[in-house]
């Protein structure tokens, strides 16, 4: 069976992140790269969830064989390292946006972009959350004075 590699942060697993994992199965056995929590508290802040939380939900997808760590801001060590014959990435990135890129030319690996839009963003996910707490908390305030 060919082995195939989707790497990423997995903050808050969407469906746009379950739909790239059953695109990927399609080419093979499916191992997820995932970014170590330091990288994670770099980009998200106080709204990173802990690795052993984005693992365990990674695991439980169907469409997933396996979950491995790599604690480098991106994926290209990992990549020389598990030599896949696929590597696969949502449709928000492009051949300029993957600094990873050698890596993936150096082992022969074939590089498939998803070819559906994108329709979810942990990132906007995270915004939303924060705007929706915000709010709750000024109505909670006004509340304590009507």
């Amino acid at each position: 069976m060919k082995e195939v590699l989707v790497t990423g942060t997995f903050n808050i697993v969407h469906p746009g992140h379950v739909r790239l994992l059953e695109f990927a199965s399609k080419y093979g056995r499916v191992t997820v790269g995932l970014n170590a929590d330091p990288y994670l508290k770099r980009k998200y802040g106080d709204a990173a969830l802990p690795l052993i939380d984005r693992s365990y939900v990674l695991q439980s997808i169907r469409y997933v064989d396996e979950v491995v760590v790599f604690r480098e801001d991106e994926p290209s060590a990992l990549i020389l390292k598990l030599k896949p014959e696929y590597y696969i990435k949502g449709p928000d990135y492009t051949l300029d946006t993957l600094p990873e890129l050698p890596a993936i030319e150096s082992v022969g690996a074939h590089l498939i972009i998803q070819p559906d839009r994108k329709e979810y963003s942990s990132t906007e996910i995270i915004s939303k959350a924060e705007d929706i707490q915000h709010h709750v908390s000024a109505f909670k305030k006004l509340n304590k004075f009507t």
